[in-house]
């Protein structure tokens, strides 16, 4: 596994919020325009027509089997899908179609309901908090930028939109950016501690991308003097401590982390790199099967697993966790590349192995660190 080091901003990723229906009644007002681009402010909400009684009945259902746990959502799906069919204008189906996609890893799906239920209501904050967060993890941080600037032009006081501006300018590559949005966030919070907290925090995690890392610990120190069990804090710490090559240190903060928030992931995947790092696999099974179990649709984790079960001699939970990683992001290059190993030098079938290293090469970029050993392991394979 590569030892990524997971930046967060403020915790788990944003929480999908599913809507009820909100009786859907009102007067039909000018077709709304995609947020951003309408004629009224971004965060204007617009007066919606009534729902079509045949919508609001298959968008009844949908919530009806929604509600009955996540491993239905695959079954809220098409009633969900039916009702926009029906009602182009029906905010909430739209916007649980967007949460049914992301709970199921289809993140491109769940982006592009989100986007229709912003063309409908503009003004829904919680609606454009999950199409931000599910383009970031659909690897478009760049696009998940523009929906947040977009949102800040009438709201320059928000300051988590603005925090999670500065995170996905930052994993988009621009660290000046993302630093002049931190700085922005600290000068407007004021007395506000929980601004101050993420603004510090935002700080420390764009000079630790910079490399500046006594400066990244500066301001994480400063983060934890406001909020001493802010987990996601105690994470980046660790994060810190980890590229000084601190790693006993980096350990006890992430453990820290994880004590403070058991549910959250990231201090967990952190934990079981350190773990994996050191060749302890059971342990960093034992925390990547937790994080899993948090949240399934992270084909990293996925991929992390199975690596950490294929350390511990249990290679059928290293496949299933290869596959459900393909199954979450197609063609996902280290779990294509894992299988391959796995294929090569465990089950020693040299026909998979070549096909899962083809995918790799054909899937993976031109810089993957794993593409020089994995043409070295077709030239073997021929």
């Amino acid at each position: 596994m590569t030892s990524d080091r997971r930046l967060q901003l403020i915790g788990a990723a944003v929480a999908v919020i599913a809507l009820a229906a909100a009786g859907c009644a009102g007067h039909k007002a000018a077709a709304p325009k995609r947020a951003g681009t309408a004629a009224t402010a971004p965060t204007a909400s617009v007066a919606l027509p009534r729902a079509d009684a045949q919508a609001q009945a298959e968008f009844d259902e949908g919530l009806r089997v929604m509600r009955t746990g996540r491993k239905h959502y695959k079954d809220a799906r098409p009633h969900f899908l039916k009702a926009t069919q029906i009602d182009g204008h029906l905010f909430e189906a739209w916007h649980n179609l967007g949460v049914v996609e992301a709970a199921l890893g289809n993140f491109d799906a769940a982006a592009e309901g989100f986007r229709r239920a912003l063309d409908v209501q503009p003004g829904s904050r919680k609606t454009l908090l999950a199409y931000g967060e599910t383009l970031r993890r659909a690897h478009q941080p760049r696009k998940a930028a523009k929906v947040y600037q977009a949102w800040m032009e009438s709201n320059a006081a928000d300051g988590e939109i603005r925090a999670r501006l500065s995170q996905v300018l930052r994993e988009a590559g621009d660290l000046d950016g993302s630093l002049e949005q931190a700085r922005i966030l600290l000068g407007q919070a004021g007395g506000d501690a929980g601004k101050v907290v993420l603004a510090y925090n935002a700080l420390g995690l764009s000079y630790y991308k910079m490399g500046k890392l006594d400066l990244a610990e500066t301001a994480l120190h400063k983060a934890l003097e406001l909020d001493a069990k802010s987990a996601f804090v105690w994470n980046n710490l660790g994060l810190v401590a980890l590229e000084r090559g601190h790693d006993q240190e980096a350990f006890l903060d992430f453990q820290k982390g994880s004590e403070l928030d058991p549910k959250y992931v990231q201090a967990r995947l952190n934990k079981a790199v350190v773990y994996l790092d050191c060749g302890d696999y059971k342990h960093a099974r034992q925390e990547l099967e937790r994080a899993v179990e948090i949240d399934p649709n992270d084909p990293e984790a996925q991929v992390a697993l199975g690596v950490a079960a294929r350390g511990d001699g249990k290679l059928d939970n290293a496949r299933r966790a290869y596959e459900r990683a393909l199954d979450i992001e197609p063609d996902y290059p280290p779990a294509l590349y894992n299988l391959g190993l796995l294929y090569m030098d465990f089950d020693k079938d040299k026909v998979k192995a070549r096909d899962y290293l083809t995918q790799f090469t054909q899937a993976a970029g031109a810089a993957d660190p794993k593409r020089a050993d994995a043409q070295a392991r077709l030239q073997e394979l021929r």
